[in-house]
């Protein structure tokens, strides 16, 4: 399903099924209310209503609802279950699967409704599943015009199912009056028969009226199918004369029942019709209708005993035959006018056994009233039609699906078409303009702005490199991403937002204000400033800005940028996390920048660095135990000075060059000079050295093939790398393990906490010379130096005191407890063949003077 729906898709499609269970329970509601008692049953049943309600409660709860990871197998299993019950459920209604007894007189439009529900529920809960970030966006005509096709499916399916049910209260209805017309007939053809008989033997005396009602006792019983038997009472309502069933009858049914003694009793002169309440249960329920005799000398009544099942005549109902007709002579006596012997009902047993049925209440020509109630009996009809009306809400959830599939594909083309017109202006991880567009934007934003006070801010992130290569490029552009976003909340003046290069980015502003432009760049620094919270990561990040500022409309844009470019080189050579405003002097400087990192490349290209070495003295015997290695450049017979060309290659990247130089220049003078190995030689490395993967094997490499011991060599980095902690301090302690030493240069210049020597892997600790300076005299100075020698000492760190001057120096911290001394007062750096020199010559006095 992913594959084919997109995310808009299937919220579409989301809220088409909420549409359709609020229409069901619109509908259900209206059915509810509007549709009479008086029908045979309800499209849309109670238990429906409910069912609508509650489904869309809960899709609408689970809407905004992302489902716990805890929690999503279930999710899974629940829509199994509903599909498997869709299945069986779609089979009962086509009839393929045997619908169970006590479901045999169900609504069928329940059960044909139930089924299209559930599979609406469960592909409702499976697009929930697939898209857990439903959100609404879809345009107002396409929500109108699929609401449309929604609306008009199921009001048609339900129009018609109310059409229907209609037409079967009607046959319900028809059937009854159908009954009371055929019961009518009857009555009145043998009121009509009878008294012909009565106009006949009310003429003769009474020998002869004796012998014409036996014979037509007999004849009619004969000719008459409905008459069961007759008999004749005298006027003390005793037979006299009776036909086999009628003597039968009179002895189990009339002579002790008091109503009927009674009924027979009363004077009448008309014909009267009265059930015989004692047969109704049995196979011949018997009307009894009676007509006066006046013969001579006394009256008498000639009772006919009509068969209740022959006043309806079958054939002629057999269209109707779905429904069965009930006559209730009270609440517990109904009989079934079916025209043959069904057992009677009480009303109780009637609505248990059949739910769906009418009432009507009719007069017959006695002048009683009867409600009759029709109910259905076979079902098969009206699940037939059930089954066609279903294919309305199928065919309405295919146009409806059709409709989904056209919106999203062309919505999709149109987003394909905005997204290929905006990967040509607009940076696809960060959204802001590639430089072309910024270029043509930037140029038409100069028309009609003569004076106008144009500027540019260009940032830059500092060291972002090392989060490429330490996390990864998923990881930078999740970070640049992020970034992004923070730079275009803290320029809220800009006008144009671009990005220049990988890690560099510009504001643009057509008129603005120094007062707009400062306040900007702090919000934009304070605000990368901020810690990244990345893949539960917390990634730092600063950045430093250049401003530039133009009014004259000789100076393009690009100048613009190349003159903010200048001044953010400014804001990095001075630490970065600030911003620099370009000044006219900047662009010489640059120049210079520029001239030094071009010619320094050149020095490193033709391998013009040299080492120079500075002795460390053992305080306690002052022999010569390690030498410093230190980078030197000489150009035109003058040398350069590393702090001037040391900060531009750390800035430009060229440090790592320099650094892999000078580290083989050293393991290769220490493998060529046997006075070198019994020393140990430190080397300086940076930290973009130190955070190249492979920095520690082949740094192990390099010492195997050249055989050298690694204890031989020391690794020094300035106190700021090491307190760093994460991926250096593990680097270190690979060094460590592998033999090496590892120093901290320049102690006591960060900014961390002393409390981090107790983790980190360095075994040396060399003090800054900041710390030497006036330490002659007693003061805070003297005492902060010597509480920093003793707490390396507790630590077993070798301390290193640099800076050394005096030979006051050297006596004071020799009393301190420092281990070796290293300054002008002993040596300065030298070139290797000085330096050899100089270890054989302390080397000889040393002999010497043993």
């Amino acid at each position: 399903m992913t594959k084919n729906f997109t995310q808009s898709a299937a919220t579409l499609a989301y809220l088409g099924i909420l549409f359709f269970f609020a229409l069901v329970a619109l509908l259900g509601l209206l059915d509810l209310v509007i549709t009479p008692a008086a029908m045979l049953m309800n499209v849309i049943s109670d238990y429906m209503l409910l069912a609508a309600v509650l489904a869309f409660a809960i899709l609408i709860i689970l809407f905004r609802l992302r489902t716990p990871k805890q929690l999503k197998f279930l999710g899974q299993i629940l829509v199994s279950l509903g599909i498997s019950t869709f299945i069986v459920l779609q089979l009962v209604v086509w009839g393929i699967l045997q619908s169970p007894e006590a479901a045999r007189f169900a609504n069928p439009f329940t059960l044909s409704l139930a089924s299209v529900m559930l599979l609406m529920f469960f592909v409702a809960l499976t697009l929930r599943h697939n898209f857990p970030r439903l959100a609404v966006d879809a345009k107002k005509p396409t929500l109108i015009v699929f609401g449309g096709i929604i609306l008009l499916g199921v009001v048609v399916w339900y129009a018609m199912s109310v059409r229907i049910v209609q037409l079967e209260t009607q046959n319900a209805r028809t059937k009854i009056q159908l009954i009371g017309h055929m019961i009518d007939s009857r009555f009145d053809e043998q009121i009509k028969a009878l008294e012909r008989i009565k106009r006949r033997v009310e003429k003769l005396d009474e020998d002869d009226s004796e012998r014409l009602l036996t014979t037509d006792i007999e004849t009619y019983i004969s000719d008459y199918a409905i008459i069961e038997g007759m008999l004749v009472l005298n006027d003390q309502q005793q037979p006299w004369l009776s036909s086999s069933f009628a003597d039968t009858f009179w002895q189990n049914f009339m002579r002790d029942h008091e109503g009927i003694q009674n009924w027979l009793a009363q004077p009448s002169n008309q014909t009267r019709i009265a059930a015989n309440g004692r047969s109704l249960n049995t196979p011949t329920p018997i009307v009894m209708m009676s007509v006066p005799l006046q013969t001579k000398p006394k009256p008498q009544q000639l009772i006919a005993l009509l068969n209740m099942n022959g006043l309806v005549a079958a054939d002629y109902l057999e269209y109707l035959s779905a429904i069965k007709t009930y006559m209730a002579f009270n609440s517990e006596v109904l009989v079934a006018m079916q025209g043959s012997n069904d057992a009677t009902q009480t009303l109780t047993q009637l609505q248990r056994r059949y739910p769906r049925y009418v009432t009507e209440n009719v007069t017959l020509m006695t002048g009683i009233e009867h409600d009759f109630y029709s109910v259905l009996i076979d079902y098969s009809p009206l699940q037939e039609a059930t089954r066609l009306q279903q294919m309305l809400l199928w065919l309405t959830g295919a146009f409806a699906f059709i409709y989904i599939l056209a919106v999203d594909t062309t919505r999709r083309l149109r987003a394909e078409s905005k997204k290929l017109a905006s990967m040509a202006r607009y940076d696809e991880l960060t959204d802001f303009l590639r430089r072309d567009a910024f270029n043509q934007d930037t140029q038409s934003m100069m028309v009609d702005c003569e004076g106008c006070r144009r500027a540019v801010l260009f940032i830059n992130l500092d060291k972002f490199n090392s989060i490429n290569d330490g996390l990864g490029h998923r990881m930078g552009d999740h970070v640049l991403k992020l970034t992004a976003q923070r730079i275009r909340s803290a320029a809220q003046g800009a006008d144009i937002l671009a990005r220049f290069s990988n890690d560099e980015f510009i504001v643009y502003y057509r008129d603005t204000t120094a007062h707009q432009l400062k306040k900007d760049a702090a919000a934009v620094i304070k605000a990368i400033a901020e810690v990244f919270a990345v893949e539960e990561l917390s990634v730092h990040l600063t950045a430093s800005i250049g401003i530039a500022v133009a009014t004259q409309a000789q100076i393009d844009t690009e100048q613009l940028v190349q003159f903010a470019d200048i001044a953010m080189d400014h804001a990095k050579a001075a630490g970065g996390n600030q911003y620099a405003i370009y000044q006219t002097d900047m662009h010489d400087n640059h120049e210079q920048l520029v001239e030094i990192r071009t010619q320094l490349q050149v020095a490193m290209n033709q391998d013009q660095l040299e080492a120079y070495y500075q002795p460390i003295f053992s305080a306690e015997t002052g022999h010569i135990v390690s030498v410093e290695s230190l980078v030197r450049w000489r150009k035109d017979g003058n040398f350069i000075s590393p702090a001037l060309f040391i900060p531009i290659a750390e800035q430009t990247g060229q440090v790592i060059q320099l650094g892999e130089q000078m580290l083989r220049k050293v393991v290769r003078d220490l493998s060529e000079h046997a006075e070198l190995q019994q020393l140990s030689v430190a080397v300086n490395v940076s930290p973009h050295q130190l955070a190249r993967a492979d920095f520690v094997n082949d740094l192990v490499s390099q010492l195997k093939n050249h055989k050298l011991k690694p204890e031989q060599l020391t690794i020094e980095l300035t106190e700021a790398v090491m307190s760093s902690a994460g991926q250096t301090e593990e680097r270190l302690r690979e060094l460590r393990e592998h033999g090496m030493h590892v120093a901290i240069d320049d102690f006591g210049t960060g900014f961390s906490s002393l409390a981090y020597l107790t983790q980190q892997p360095a075994d040396i600790i060399k003090i800054d010379r900041a710390f030497t300076l006036g330490v002659e005299t007693e003061g805070k100075q003297r005492n902060l130096l010597s509480k920093m020698i003793e707490m390396c000492k507790q630590l077993d760190k070798v301390v290193v005191v640099e800076g050394v001057e005096t030979a006051e120096q050297v006596e004071l911290f020799t009393a301190l407890g420092v281990d070796r001394l290293q300054g002008f007062y002993f040596a300065k750096p030298m070139p290797l063949p000085q330096l050899l020199d100089l270890l054989r010559s302390t080397t000889s006095n040393r002999d010497a003077d043993q």
